[in-house]
């Protein structure tokens, strides 16, 4: 290697580093922006359902509000042990502020969401983008009479979620410079090797940065799960205090125990609380406690507020479960697992291009080969990065125009109806020109696809970028797979077209993955202007990759000879049953219950748009485990009838899985089992089908008629009809389930008919 193939391999494997760790930083900054709040949210009801529960003892005995006495005798100890604590407010039910502790100018916000799960809701909060306020109905024995506010302001929360923030930038730039110079270093040395050392080293190197962002999060987790606790323990000590400093002994007091109890009562997530005198408890939540010497947890947080006096040692105890911490960081842990994953991908492909460039002229075709990878992964990438979110905001925007929930489906439609009509005209075209030029328009109609939601989230605008993004698509796929066997070696045409396959799996991981963490940072037209700028960076990236091919010797397929070979093609009772029953429908599943139904159903069922997407992202990767080993093992043993017949059993199964879902209310762990084994089991599936039914059309009459590569690329354009039908399928069932998992069920058992359909001996006929 030269040195100048030496740097251009560490700079590419830098940026991919730097850009996969700004990522991984980014994302856990917002991880870290997203739950600190929440944790500030509970420590807030925390402290107001003091207040409150005071306040409903006077109200419930028929008092007014406006004459309760000794509000700020109750919400001033509160708001002085906590400087983030604003203010704390009673408001009657017009909205009039009756009381107010703290800065009076906080307004009263409208709550943007609520908690507790019932009706009436426990609390609301709301967030103007300067203020987080909860707010606590207040009510008689027969209605609610006003609220109590607890309000902080956001820049009190910022800082502390921007404190890590600059160490973690560096520590991202640290690595990724050190893995650019580790490739540079390796590149000339390690080559060949039988073990992947640049792989080693990236993902040690994305362990280590990954480990600093849960480290960070971690601590801010746990400093926001504490600050409940201290404000319980500060907030009891406040009421102690007094009663102290009359020279009253808390032996003098009745009902500390009754008090404890409450404070467990209202805040179910404190493990233990207790008040010691002198090394010995005194009152405990749990009273086998008392006269025992405080002893500290190691699996909980304490927090201790001592209370001197010349007398004793009084001290206020709350212990909070480290569960809590942990569990807010094994969400943040899988959302790093899928990003892991996604950049993991990008990088291989990078590094491919990498070494494709210190390839020799001699070696002009792997190294075209190579170079052109990435292309299509990218662009299934851009389609991806709404997959996540796309169905519920195309049915919020249909409903906008009162069509429906259904008319969500026709947005879909028009991408599968519009990617389907431009295959065959495209295909005679690039049979002509050759797939430059088609792999670049096809970039360019996705950026712009991408760059209309970026402008309006109409459904007509949604409809119309739908529809230019399936346009843009097709001339990508044929384009894609004229260039890949255009530059495949003699005797490799299969593993070429391997490219394909990778490439739409690999992009479909990548991009739900990464689509479905941004968008809760960056909202939706924020993840739809990245995808428009990665795909202008595509086309150019394309124009400059995609070699010119050479004037064509010899008549070029046609339009019109395209079209007359499809009668000639469904003659073949094979090519047939190979189509309706096993090749669309598995297009019409992919596309009506993985892209479509999926995230309509775990939507409503609550999920996180990140949790949506990773489930989507275990489809494509059973796709990718699967895949290969079905195709080797047809190729070995050519019984391609019986592997569909497999796939489409494992298929029918997969969706019942996930249809169970609907028959009853499972638990929590058992709906994600279901759900998530359901959609891998799927993908294993569908890798059992791809591969192995071209195989199966190979045999057929249509293949004996056109030749074998023309049966192929028939199949594969007709098939696309399971495309265009699936989102209409998938609409309709989930209408008539009431938008439950029943619909699955059902979408199973039709694949089970086509698969039994698909078993009846065919008749010996003449093709």
């Amino acid at each position: 290697m030269t040195l100048r193939d030496r740097l251009r391999h560490g700079l590419i494997m830098l940026a991919v580093a730097a850009v996969s760790f700004t990522l991984l930083v980014y994302v856990g900054w917002g991880e870290g922006k997203r739950t600190y709040p929440r944790f500030q949210v509970e420590k807030m009801v925390a402290q107001g359902e003091l207040v409150q529960a005071a306040l409903e003892t006077y109200l419930r005995a028929g008092l007014p509000l406006a004459q309760f006495p000794g509000f700020r005798s109750i919400a001033e100890p509160i708001r002085q042990s906590d400087p983030t604590i604003a203010a704390i407010a009673a408001r009657d039910r017009s909205g009039h502020t009756v009381f107010m502790a703290g800065d009076t100018s906080v307004p009263q916000l409208p709550a943007a969401s609520h908690a507790g799960g019932t009706a009436p809701a426990r609390y609301t909060v709301g967030d103007d983008g300067m203020w987080l306020q909860v707010a606590l109905p207040l009510r008689n024995r027969f209605e609610a009479v006003g609220e109590l506010t607890v309000t902080m302001p956001r820049p009190a929360i910022a800082r502390v979620t921007d404190a890590h923030l600059p160490a973690l930038a560096a520590l991202a730039a640290g690595m990724a410079l050190l893995f650019g110079i580790f490739s540079l270093w390796a590149a000339p040395r390690l080559r060949g090797h039988r073990i992947p050392w640049i792989g080693i080293g990236y993902t040690a190197v994305f362990a280590l940065v990954a480990a600093g962002v849960v480290a960070s999060l971690l601590s801010l987790y746990a400093d926001g799960a504490q600050s409940k606790a201290k404000a319980l323990a500060d907030s009891l000590a406040e009421r102690i205090r007094p009663v102290v400093a009359y020279g009253l002994t808390l032996q003098d007091l009745e009902g500390l125990d009754r008090m404890l109890a409450g404070y467990r009562q209202l805040n179910p997530d404190i493990q233990a609380v207790g008040i010691t005198q002198n090394g010995r408890i005194l009152v405990h939540s749990d009273p086998a406690q008392v006269g025992r010497g405080w002893t500290s947890d190691a699996s909980a947080y304490d927090y201790v507020v001592p209370i001197p006096t010349a007398a004793s040692d009084i001290r206020i105890a709350v212990a909070l479960p480290a569960g809590v911490v942990w569990r807010a960081v094994a969400n943040s842990v899988k959302n790093f697992a899928a990003l892991f994953v996604a950049t993991a991908l990008i990088a291989a492909l990078f590094l491919g291009v990498a070494r494709a460039l210190e390839s020799k002229a001699t070696e002009r075709k792997p190294h075209q080969l190579a170079l052109i990878r990435p292309i299509f992964f990218i662009a299934i990438f851009c389609e991806y990065l709404s997959a996540g979110f796309l169905p519920q905001l195309l049915r919020g925007a249909a409903m906008q125009w009162d069509l429906g929930q259904g008319a969500a489906s026709l947005a879909f439609t028009a991408y599968f109806v519009a990617f389907l009509l431009v295959l065959l005209p495209v295909s005679a075209w690039v049979d002509r020109e050759g797939p430059r030029r088609a792999v670049i328009f096809g970039a360019v109609l996705v950026a712009l696809a991408s760059l209309i939601p970026v402008m309006t989230l109409d459904f007509g605008a949604l409809l119309l970028s739908r529809t230019l993004a399936g346009l843009g698509q097709g001339l990508l796929f044929i384009g894609m797979q004229a260039a890949v066997l255009a530059h495949a070696p003699a005797g490799q045409r299969t593993q070429a077209a391997a490219i394909i396959v990778f490439g739409f799996n690999g992009g479909m991981i990548a991009g739900a993955a990464i689509g479905s963490l941004l968008v809760q940072d960056v909202a939706a037209i924020g993840v739809f202007a990245i995808g428009a700028v990665t795909a202008l960076l595509l086309a150019a990236y394309a124009a400059w990759a995609i070699a010119v091919p050479p004037a064509r010797s010899g008549a070029a397929m046609t339009f019109g000879r395209m079209l007359r070979d499809i009668p000639r093609a469904f003659a073949s009772l094979g090519f047939l049953r190979a189509l309706l029953l096993i090749g669309a429908p598995a297009k019409a599943v992919l596309t009506g219950a993985v892209g479509f139904g999926l995230p309509l159903l775990l939507g409503g069922l609550g999920w996180a748009p990140e949790d949506i997407g990773q489930v989507i992202m275990l489809y494509a990767a059973g796709v990718l485990l699967s895949g290969g080993a079905a195709a080797r093992f047809v190729d070995r043993s050519q019984r391609s009838s019986a592997t569909l017949a497999l796939g489409g059993l494992v298929s029918a199964f997969a969706l019942a899985c996930i249809g169970l879902t609907g028959l009853w209310t499972p638990s929590p762990i058992l709906q994600v089992l279901l759900v998530a084994g359901g959609t891998l089991l799927l993908g294993l599936a569908h890798g059992c089908i791809n591969a192995p039914v071209i195989t199966y059309i190979a045999g057929t009459g249509a293949a004996a008629t056109l030749g074998a590569n023309g049966a192929t690329a028939l199949y594969r354009v007709v098939e696309r009809a399971g495309h265009v039908l699936g989102p209409l399928l998938a609409g309709q069932l989930l209408l008539l389930s009431g938008g439950s998992a029943l619909a699955f069920l059902w979408i199973g058992a039709g694949l089970l008919v086509c698969l039994l359909l698909f078993l009846l001996p065919m008749p010996k006929v003449r093709s």
